[in-house]
């Protein structure tokens, strides 16, 4: 009886937390929530890259890793809302919200850059896999230089 309760519980309150995500969202929190997606877009990317650069002997989790930072290219454009900049310890560039059809195309890029990817290594083709992740490079190298601050500025 007891785990049919938790259980209820459980399935409550995570039905509440889902319906109202506004009613719990703060500031420090979505933060935090967009720091937490990019480093693991960031992880699964440096590991992509130590797989593409024979580093590593798990060559297996080419597929994951792919297809993880595909799914969280998905939700990347979503991180941003505005005024999320607003006093906040972030290396968001302004330009985010100056500019959002230039953001949105940058997210555009790498969702389409992230879904090559993920499709190019169902191929087994190393060769189309390798381009596909020069592109996907190529998009993070993009919004890093356009809608972040640069490391150097970032130690100031």
């Amino acid at each position: 009886m007891l785990k049919k309760t938790t259980l209820a519980a459980c399935a409550a309150l995570m039905t509440v937390s889902f319906m109202a995500p506004a009613a719990f969202a703060n500031d420090d929190g979505e933060i935090k929530y967009r720091k937490s997606v990019m480093k693991s877009v960031g992880g699964h990317m440096g590991a992509l890259t130590g797989i593409m650069k024979s580093e590593t002997v798990n060559t297996a989790h080419l597929q994951l890793h792919a297809d993880s930072i595909a799914t969280l290219s998905t939700i990347a454009g979503d991180l941003f809302p505005e005024g999320s900049d607003m006093g906040a310890d972030t290396t968001v560039l302004p330009v985010v919200w100056e500019k959002p059809d230039d953001f949105a195309k940058a997210m555009k890029q790498f969702q389409d850059a992230a879904a090559g990817m993920s499709a190019a290594t169902k191929t087994g083709d190393m060769a189309q896999t390798g381009a596909a992740m020069g592109k996907l490079g190529e998009a993070c190298k993009n919004c890093h230089e356009n809608f972040r601050e640069k490391k150097e500025e970032m130690k100031k």
